[in-house]
């Protein structure tokens, strides 16, 4: 009785946390969810891992204990301080590598507790064969070696995420792209174009990572940048800080920027709707300060001798439903239509794969960030996995389509130069993409 009132009150105080976390974080619903899922898993690991360490001696049972519950612990007090001051003030650092902690430890638990389902499916197949072959009976207590290889292979994994946060959070790459574009103008061959996308400001700790992403873009003399959205993480004031590093990012022709799902202040509760709109503004000043073209639905003609393209650049719009559908592209193409070639900053994919890939051919080239490439995965050679390409059909780098007896169409997705809920990053780094066109003929 006193073990259920524990597994009882266990589950009762997950429900309660989550329902606070809900409120405060009314966008990240879904993800919530799945936590609270994360937690009855916790709750199941528990009451067969107890029973394994209970033969250990006092000092390893207590170490182990305190351990297994050290994330809901910090759980309940990151819930407890958050009553007397809200998380979007907390300093940074905790924010971050308190949240990233949590993530990983929580699904690092998923291996043991896949394992341990195994074992006890293993096992009951195992008893119920053993009422006619008795010999099978010893393989059945032998089977615990599943359930700790598990929490090996968990321990392992957390580890290796451990060192994504210390090492490889902002482990930059600059990958460069040769793109033929058929009606490119001969004034335009060899346009030096760097993209970047999801910064994330509210997120970087190190500063000098960020003054070491300005020389690498300066580096690359660029003649445009393209900055593709999620410029903060929950309010404009996630950028202020930035702003003088940012200013020192240098451009030929400018640089052109648009929003990101992250930028409108839908993932914090506002005190009222002005509050909200009023760091809406705060956004527009920011990128009016540091000298970057914010296009809203909106185009820029770039001309140069008797050659002209068309920038164009639309707000958020994401095939799913949590997301902005502000893009107007019909607005924001308006008075260009007859400029043979049209470059597109689109923050999602997705609206590339669901519009423009399928109603307007006239776009030449897009590019989208967004996807982050999963911040995990494997990249090497032709083979790329990433557990982000089973929501995200063009996930990271370039992708085409050509329409029949018309043009080919670019896709280009870069895989983000900051990070977002996991501070780190495992075998997909952090990307400045230098695009380079060509000219058909050239």
């Amino acid at each position: 009785m006193k073990r259920l009132l524990q597994f009882v009150l266990f589950i009762a105080a997950s429900v309660l946390l989550v329902w606070i976390l809900k409120q405060a974080f009314p966008k990240n619903t879904g993800a919530l969810n799945l936590f609270l899922l994360f937690l009855f898993f916790d709750a199941f690991l528990w009451i067969v891992t107890r029973r394994e360490i209970r033969p250990l001696k006092p000092v390893w049972r207590i170490t182990l204990t305190l351990l297994f519950w050290l994330p809901f612990v910090l759980v309940i007090a990151g819930v407890t301080y958050g009553f007397f001051s809200t998380y979007y003030v907390w300093p940074l650092f905790v924010k971050t590598y308190l949240t990233s902690f949590v993530l990983i430890a929580y699904t690092a638990r998923l291996l043991p507790v896949a394992f341990l389902i195994a074992t006890l499916v293993t096992q009951g197949i195992l008893l119920i064969l053993a009422r006619w072959f008795l010999p099978i009976k010893p393989w059945i207590r032998r089977l615990k070696f599943l359930f700790l290889a598990g929490w090996l292979l968990g321990l392992l994994f957390f580890l290796v995420m451990l060192a994504g946060m210390v090492l490889w959070e902002h482990h930059f790459r600059l990958r460069k792209v040769e793109i033929t574009l058929e009606q490119l103008p001969p004034a335009f061959n060899g346009l030096r174009i760097v993209q970047i996308s999801d910064l994330h400001l509210g997120g970087w700790n190190r500063i000098s990572r960020l003054e070491e992403l300005v020389t690498l873009v300066n580096a690359a003399q660029p003649d445009l940048v393209f900055f593709t959205g999620d410029l903060c993480n929950y309010s404009t004031a996630d950028a202020w800080p930035f702003r003088d590093i940012l200013k020192k990012i240098r451009a030929t022709y400018g640089i052109f920027a648009v929003m990101g799902n992250h930028d409108y202040g839908d993932y914090m509760k506002w005190a009222s709707a002005e509050a909200k709109n009023k760091n809406l503004l705060d956004l527009y000043r920011f990128y009016q300060e540091l000298g970057w073209r914010l296009l809203r639905n909106e185009n820029q003609v770039l001309v140069k001798d008797r050659d002209s393209l068309v920038l164009v650049g639309v707000e958020n719009w994401g095939s799913e439903r949590r997301f902005q559908r502000l893009a107007d592209l019909p607005k924001a193409l308006a008075g260009v239509e007859t400029i043979p070639v049209k470059l597109l900053l689109s923050h999602d994919p997705t609206y590339w794969d669901s519009i423009v890939s399928n109603q307007y051919p006239g776009i030449d080239l897009t590019f989208s960030g967004h996807t982050h490439g999963g911040q995990m995965g494997i990249e090497t050679g032709d083979f790329r996995w990433s557990p982000i390409q089973y929501l995200y059909p063009t996930w990271a780098g370039l992708y085409q389509k050509r329409w029949p007896e018309g043009p080919t169409q670019y896709l280009y997705v870069n895989r983000g130069a900051g990070t977002i809920g996991y501070a780190g990053r495992v075998g997909i780094w952090a990307e400045i993409t230098l695009i380079v066109l060509k000219c058909k003929s050239s």
